[in-house]
């Protein structure tokens, strides 16, 4: 998957700013993609350069104009063509599973700090999961499927994150 799919994911569904498509990322899309404000403006500019995007810009008093991103039909076919076409495997790069094979050679304060760190960013995880769920699909059997398809997503993540924590347990039940 690639920022480009998700950006025009994100702005077929309706024309936005940069930030507007960052708040986007942060509210409905973290489960599914990180990607920093950088990355985003830097990946907007090149998407419009190609043809993607269209861009109005709206004049503000006292504050910078607003560039409103929308995607154009040449975006509409990338978007349909990668839709289309099937994903690649994915590599699991987790740099954590590194320290594993060096197990012996990894001090026990470090490892400990680093697994009660994960336990951590992994609680924080599934509530920011929880309050998505109860914002976006409190209702999941109401709505209709392609309605519910992001909750599915939503789902696989907070099984996902629930799995690392039973992990983080077996580890921590062996006494590291």
């Amino acid at each position: 998957m690639s920022l480009r799919a998700v950006l025009l994911i994100t702005l077929q569904r309706e024309p936005g700013t940069g930030y507007d498509v960052l708040q986007r990322f942060k509210t409905g899309l973290a489960h599914v993609w990180q990607a920093s404000h950088q990355q985003i403006y830097r990946e907007l500019d090149k998407m419009r350069g190609a043809g993607l995007l269209d861009c109005e810009t709206v004049p503000q008093a006292e504050r910078p104009d607003r560039k409103v991103y929308s995607i154009t039909p040449a975006g509409r076919a990338e978007l349909d063509a990668w839709l289309a076409a099937p994903l690649g495997p994915s590599a699991v790069r987790q740099p954590l599973f590194a320290k594993f094979f060096i197990w012996e050679d990894w001090p026990a304060e470090a490892r400990q700090r680093e697994l009660a760190s994960l336990r951590e960013q992994l609680n924080a995880r599934l509530q920011a999961y929880a309050a998505i769920e109860k914002e976006w699909f409190s209702d999941p059997q109401a709505l209709t499927a392609a309605q519910r398809a992001p909750w599915h997503t939503l789902r696989l993540g907070q099984q996902l994150t629930e799995t690392w924590l039973t992990w983080l347990e077996e580890i921590q039940a062996e006494g590291e």
